[in-house]
């Protein structure tokens, strides 16, 4: 009897039943794909790392090198120390390799350099995550440059410098765990040892070092790192823990994954009160069979069963449906994960952790069946059949009178008046178009803002037109100093910043001393967005990075002093100011010239450059490009775009996928209130109906309340996009380095176009709606 009664209440509510097993099977199939992504991206990062054995410890090296002093100081630590490698790069610069219809490398962001395979670890993997075996005429190309200049497997590469030129044919992508990421500033191509060894004493590239470690399970990083440093070896660069390498590996796809938890969270959240509302409309719409069946003796256990075991049946359909179809939709946002970081995502993992959505949707939705169905609890067989227990005792107070309205017309007018009357009723809307709007807006503001030349203020760089970077040659130092000579005479040039960054020690938070790269110029030219404090402005004064800053770091806040060896000699500098910034792991420092350089330990030089007003920015970095052979030369925005292009390609497909969902659940959610409103109203409309109101003027009273509450929601869902979005974005990207993230907003995005798309969806949806409900046959509503 009770599958049958099930069954009839499927047939008679067909619109109102096929709309919430939507909504259910679409809240598990987004859960499902947002857990199965991170389960893929937990596997997949676990499978890298055992194929590609990661250092723990890299220690980046540019100058002259004595491996004895290695080796010795690897016997002293063999405590720590499980292996050590030291891997030599011979860094080029892009305008050295050419490729296709005579391209060439020269405006990439990243060092280029050539090595061999390792022989105990950090090896170089290819697709298939395989140890990388190149044969002598061949090359293996990063991932990063397959993608950025499309190349194929089986063209060629032709590498001139100096007295070198080879042609090398491509015959694998190069996978690398160290460098995979357009975070690193530097990627490797692994040629054979005999072709390298042909370079090496042909060119005049330049050499740099990687001098790494890999630890026993228990070995001591920090002890290690510090005895390294006080032991004198070779240091002229950064050094990088592998944990950074794993953050990098893993940032673009996760950041996608935390959106989408993000979003599955919000419609489980509306799924609850979907469910909630469809309940109440239900047991409202069906006191009267409620009071029958009371009256005639059956439980409310049993009366309860009726109803639960529909939204059962319903949820676990829906749930295995959602289960099923992720794994198809994860597609959409892990070709990214696929290519960079694994091409087999065919692990058990997966399947076991997804089941967790359709459980937790299956859970919620019964908790929240038995809660509502404690009303059932309250109602006589009585009162059920005199249908107003569920409006009993409320004072339904006259205000807004017709005669005061001097605005509107009537029926506007009244469709406002019932939701002022009614807000309790629709406030469920309302939040559900504040979140459909916060869905929206949210990925549009990450997107705009991290692919806005603004973003460059997240990663230690001020706003410019241009960025000139100096590779390291024998003629660097006077490159650097023609290059600004001549900038000071082109009257193209607005204005120009020229910055040195080297290696100096410093003193850690433990009293020991570590390596710092610190950055020194004119900070007052393009100015940084300071946490707190503000730029060094002269002599013995410092800014910090926020993760420099930070109890992981130095430990220290502005007005700190922070000792730094200059020449020898320790000297104190005052922290002015903490910045943000993302890259080299967000440890980062800036001061003033005064400083001085530390000539052993250059690692790049920097100029930065506004063009004059109507100055062709394309044509002046085309002048200088070639006028300097060791000069790189990119817009700011073009310099933001290589280094995030990923995570940027990623949140794309984010902004898509969301703006999909976000309207699903508005037409969805209105369709079914509207279905639900207008069958709760059904008699107060043939009240009116009879006093002579036409359907058209019922079906505007009702689609101008709703589209004042869908106005009110999308300007409340913006205001909580810009602002509460902020706040979510800042504390994910806190970790990075990027503590205080401020939106780009551009208004005719969030303020007109997608409320406008919005608007005008939800507006189609209550037309339709109002326009089946309010026709019904008006003898049929009097005589029930």
């Amino acid at each position: 009897m009770f599958l049958k009664m099930v069954k009839n209440d499927f047939v008679r509510q067909k619109i109102v039943t096929i709309s919430v097993f939507v909504f259910i099977a679409m809240a598990v199939l987004l859960g499902a794909s947002a857990i199965n992504n991170i389960a893929n991206l937990i596997q997949s990062m676990s499978d890298l790392q055992e194929r590609a054995v990661p250092a723990d410890i890299t220690q980046m090296h540019s100058g002259e090198f004595d491996q004895a002093e290695i080796d010795k100081f690897t016997e002293e630590q063999r405590e720590n120390i499980a292996m050590q490698e030291t891997m030599v790069l011979l860094t080029l610069d892009g305008s050295n390799i050419h490729f296709g219809d005579n391209q060439t490398m020269a405006g990439t962001v990243q060092d280029i350099s050539f090595v061999v395979q390792n022989k105990k670890f950090d090896f170089i993997l290819d697709l298939d995550n395989r140890k990388l075996d190149v044969t002598e005429g061949e090359v293996a190309v990063p991932i990063y440059f397959m993608q950025q200049y499309d190349l194929k497997i089986g063209d060629t590469i032709t590498v001139k410098s100096g007295e070198y030129e080879k042609e090398f044919v491509i015959s694998d992508y190069a996978r690398d765990y160290e460098m995979n990421s357009s975070l690193t500033s530097s990627k490797r191509f692994v040629i054979n040892q005999a072709d390298y060894n042909e370079m090496l004493l042909k060119q005049d590239g330049e050499l740099e070092y990687l001098i790494e470690f890999k630890l026993h399970e228990n070995g001591d990083s920090q002890g290690l790192q510090t005895a390294y440093i006080e032991g004198g070896l070779p240091a002229n660069g950064p050094t990088v823990g592998g944990k950074i390498f794993l953050m990098f590996n893993a940032m673009s796809d996760a950041a996608v994954a935390m959106v989408i938890i993000l979003i599955s969270i919000l419609l489980i959240i509306i799924a609850s009160l979907c469910i909630r509302l469809t309940f109440l409309a239900t047991i409202d719409e069906d006191l009267r069979e409620i009071g029958v069946m009371k009256a005639i003796g059956i439980s409310k256990k049993d009366i309860k069963k009726v109803y639960l075991n529909k939204y059962r049946v319903m949820s676990v359909v829906a749930g295995i449906i959602g289960y099923l179809l992720s794994f198809a939709v994860v597609n959409l946002f892990n070709g990214n994960m696929r290519l960079y970081i694994s091409s087999d995502l065919s692990g058990n993992l997966k399947y076991v952790l997804s089941l967790i959505a359709p459980l937790l949707v299956y859970s919620m939705i019964v908790m929240y069946c038995k809660k509502v169905l404690k009303r059932i609890d309250k109602i006589s067989a009585v009162e059920a059949l005199r249908k107003d227990s569920m409006e009993r005792g409320k004072n339904q107070k006259y205000s807004f009178p017709l005669l005061k309205n001097k605005f509107f017309s009537t029926n506007i007018y009244m469709g406002l008046r019932d939701v002022w009357k009614r807000f309790k009723l629709y406030r469920l809307l309302f939040f559900i178009f504040i979140v459909c709007t916060f869905i929206v807006i949210l990925p549009i503001n990450i997107f705009n803002t991290m692919n806005s030349p603004e973003f460059s203020t997240y990663m230690g760089i001020g706003k410019s037109d241009m960025r000139i970077d100096l590779r390291r040659t024998d003629s660097i130092t006077e490159d650097f100093k023609k290059l600004q000579e001549e900038l000071k005479n082109d009257s193209d040039i607005e204005k120009y910043a020229a910055y040195i960054t080297s290696s100096y020690q410093v003193k850690n938070a433990e009293g020991s001393w570590d390596y710092m790269n610190i950055e020194t110029g004119d900070f007052s030219v393009f100015p940084l967005n300071y946490l707190e404090g503000r730029a060094p402005e002269g002599e013995g004064e410092i800014s910090l990075s926020f993760a420099n800053a930070s109890k992981e770091g130095l430990n220290k806040n502005v007005g700190d002093e922070v000792a730094v060896k200059v020449g020898g000699e320790e000297k104190n500098l005052e922290v002015t100011g903490i910045y943000q910034d993302i890259t080299n792991g967000g440890k980062t420092a800036k001061t003033h010239t005064s400083l001085g350089v530390n000539d052993e330990a250059v690692l790049w030089y920097i100029v930065y450059m506004d063009v004059s007003q109507g100055v062709d920015i394309r044509e002046k970095m085309d002048y200088y490009q070639n006028a300097y052979d060791s000069a790189q030369v990119n817009d700011i925005k073009e310099y933001t775009r290589q280094t995030l292009g990923n995570i940027i390609d990623q949140m794309s497909t984010v902004v898509i996928g969301a703006f999909a969902i976000a309207v699903i659940i508005a037409v969805l959610i209105t369709a079914l209130f509207l279905r639900m409103l207008l069958s709760k109203d059904m008699s107060q409309i043939a009240i009116m109906r009879s006093m002579g109101l036409t359907s058209k003027n019922i079906k505007h009273q009702y689609m101008a309340g709703t589209m004042m509450v869908l106005i009110l929601g999308i300007i409340v869902g913006v205001l909580a996009s810009n602002y509460l979005g902020e706040l979510l974005v800042s504390m994910a990207m806190s970790t990075m380095g990027a503590a205080k993230i401020e939106f780009v907003h551009v208004v005719w995005q969030t303020w007109l176009l997608c409320p406008l798309a919005l608007i005008v969806v939800v507006g189609f949806t209550i037309l339709v709606s109002c326009k089946v409900a309010v026709k019904d046959d008006l003898s049929v509503v009097l005589r029930s």
